[in-house]
């Protein structure tokens, strides 16, 4: 467990399990051993609360964590929807609501697969719809996510490459959708061996915003990814401590 000065609050967006039980919610555990086992609470927060709540939950916790799920509305980058593109615009609403506010507040922020795809669409980015299958790069494996089935090639000044040790990190891949245009506040870290956009973080070194397309949260036996989880929980509880300090800045 990292060294935290308190247990940080990391709200958590929850989607519907769709397309076949829309009316469950759906978190994978590996999400929550993860942010738990790096010394955070996590705080979940569902779809239809409306944006005064959202605004009142984002005030008190200390970190935003959005997880995998179905794809973003294109409309949000102006495009239509793509044959194979699946939505929940509930979602949609909660997450880029939630962000919004992170970035307002300078909140520490980890999106994973879906959750770097929304947070890149949610600050002015767009997204490819469906990456066709048949590429030299398997996207959406069929392995277990424990599998690394391709590799990363991590810029060398990024927070990711700090975290990892390494320019060169194998990873698991179940995605379809991908960063296109990197919004104007992030800046692409690692793509994988076809191009395909891996990694985004905040262009200003000094903002914790992390986006990863991969799943390090079913590989925290190895050290590169721990740290990732690590790093945002570590993060967030400076983010704390910062807030409730006389000054009240980070």
């Amino acid at each position: 467990m990292c060294d935290v000065v308190r247990r940080p609050l990391i709200a958590v967006t929850l989607g519907r399990d769709l397309p076949d039980h829309p009316s469950v919610f759906r978190l994978a555990d590996s999400y929550v051993q993860a942010l738990t086992s790096s010394g955070a609470i996590p705080i979940a927060v569902m779809p239809g609360t409306d944006d005064a709540a959202i605004r009142h939950v984002m005030e008190r916790v200390d970190g935003l964590f959005l997880p995998g799920g179905v794809d973003p509305h294109p409309r949000h980058f102006g495009e239509e929807v793509h044959p194979k593109t699946v939505i929940d615009e509930d979602l949609d609403a909660l997450e880029m609501n939630a962000i919004a506010c992170a970035a307002d507040l300078d909140m520490p922020i980890l999106g994973i697969c879906r959750g770097c795809q929304i947070l890149n669409v949610a600050l002015g980015g767009s997204l490819v719809q469906h990456l066709e299958p048949g590429g030299p790069v398997d996207h959406l494996q069929v392995l277990p996510l424990k599998s690394e089935v391709h590799e990363l090639r991590i810029a060398a000044d990024s927070r990711l490459a700090g975290l990892s040790d390494a320019r060169l990190l194998r990873v698991n891949s179940l995605h379809h959708q991908a960063v296109a245009r990197p919004a104007p506040a992030l800046r692409v870290v690692a793509t994988a061996e076809d191009g395909t956009v891996e990694a985004v973080e905040a262009g200003d070194p000094d903002r914790w915003i992390v986006g990863v397309q991969y799943h390090p949260e079913e590989l925290m036996d190895q050290q590169a990814h721990r740290n990732l989880f690590d790093d945002f929980v570590s993060s967030c509880s400076r983010f704390a401590a910062a807030r409730q300090s006389p000054e009240g800045s980070i």
